[in-house]
């Protein structure tokens, strides 16, 4: 079968060293049953104008290189042959799914739900999809290769204390729902940090595998090239092709690798939940003992809101999670008005600053976009005493 597109989401076929796969254009398909979670080989049989999700992000490797990827996103059409993989998706504002109940014999037909080539079974049927039929699955040591085999990042140590609560600072990401200005917070402040000489590193801990966000915060764009010294990474890479569906168990076990890696690799670890905290996709994360714990001890929530209605999450974050007011942050769209602002802290009492404006007295660069949280972030931590920044 002559592929001619590989969905980033199947990425841990060439990322991981454990895989024998090189990029190449023919695979035989594995004629078993194709489980969750796992890479399938299909064929594009309906392509519909108006479906929501109509579009493949691709990944492929640069010529003359080893450790060098580009990303790009096409327009899918029928006959096209792709590699994807099988789980499920909520969106809210977008198109959601399940995984199969069962594993996908070739010849059943998946909805495509995401960019990033995760096939499931559409919640909706009224929603046009694109429709791909599954061809087989990729077979990896006489088994079919599941992402969970394929793991870019290995299980890591990381500096920790007496009471094993990791050394580095965190800064947890999140807000009311998805597409409220999470990742513009992250990518703004990362970029920020990284103009003043801290080494951040980002991990996306829930949601539906892709690559936009991981390059929008450490390359500034949501397509483009990438290498093996990224400094960003996300449930794929940690065996996962989305955590929709997935047991708290395996989704806090993948959180805790993803962080424990990124806290290694850097100084400061900003991590992002792909939708609300209290949504079924995140809870098991932002209700992780482990994940509180460092949070009270040397963390910072930052709540990305659109609308001063979206503010009230700050209220389920302080009830439900136990963090303290000086431990919290307001950013996104909405912050972005002085007025806004100013009504934002009356409706909760935390303090609300602009992701994108600059600061002219900022350690990172008075142009630096971000440069005002990004001051408040390292004036936060210090004031926690943390010796990171002394180093």
């Amino acid at each position: 079968m002559k592929v001619d597109f590989f969905a980033s989401t199947a990425r841990g076929l060439f990322l991981s060293p454990e895989s024998p796969y090189e990029f190449q254009a023919d695979f035989t398909p594995d004629p078993r049953p194709v489980p969750s979670n796992s890479i399938a080989l299909g064929e594009v049989v309906a392509a519909p104008d108006n479906a929501p999700v109509d579009r493949l992000e691709t990944l492929e490797i640069l010529q003359g290189t080893q450790d060098a990827w580009s990303t790009s996103e096409i327009k899918l059409r029928e006959k096209m042959n792709v590699v994807v993989a099988i789980g499920g998706r909520y969106a809210n504002r977008s198109v959601s799914g399940l995984e199969p109940d069962s594993p996908a014999e070739p010849g059943v037909v998946l909805d495509l739900l995401n960019v990033g080539g995760v096939c499931g079974i559409g919640t909706k049927p009224e929603t046009p999809c694109v429709k791909i039929e599954v061809k087989g699955g990729v077979s990896l040591r006489g088994e079919p290769a599941r992402l969970s085999q394929l793991p870019v990042i290995p299980d890591t140590r990381c500096h920790v204390d007496e009471e094993g609560i990791p050394s580095a600072p965190i800064i947890l990401v999140t807000g009311s729902e998805m597409d409220v200005g999470k990742t513009t917070c992250a990518s703004s402040l990362a970029s920020a940090l990284h103009s003043s000489g801290i080494h951040a590193s980002y991990v996306k801990l829930t949601g539906t595998g892709r690559m936009r966000d991981l390059m929008q915060v450490n390359y500034g764009r949501p397509l483009g090239f990438f290498d093996s010294a990224r400094l960003g990474w996300d449930f794929v890479d940690a065996g996962l092709a989305s955590t929709c569906g997935v047991s708290q168990r395996k989704v806090r076990r993948c959180a805790q690798n993803l962080l424990r890696h990124a806290c290694a690799k850097a100084e400061i670890v900003i991590a992002e939940l792909a939708d609300s905290p209290s949504s079924d996709g995140s809870l098991h994360v932002a209700s992780d003992p482990w994940v509180k714990d460092w949070l009270s001890r040397r963390g910072l929530i930052i709540c990305a809101c659109d609308t001063l209605e979206s503010t009230l999450i700050v209220h389920w974050i302080r009830s439900h999670l136990g963090v303290e007011e000086e431990n919290m942050l307001i950013s996104g769209r909405l912050a972005n008005e002085a007025r806004a602002r100013e009504e934002a802290y009356r409706m909760t009492g935390i303090r609300a600053l602009s992701c994108i404006e600059p600061n002219p007295s900022s350690l990172a660069g008075e142009r630096a976009v971000g440069g005002a949280i990004a001051d408040w972030v390292m004036k936060h931590f210090m004031r926690q005493r943390k010796s990171v920044f002394w180093t």
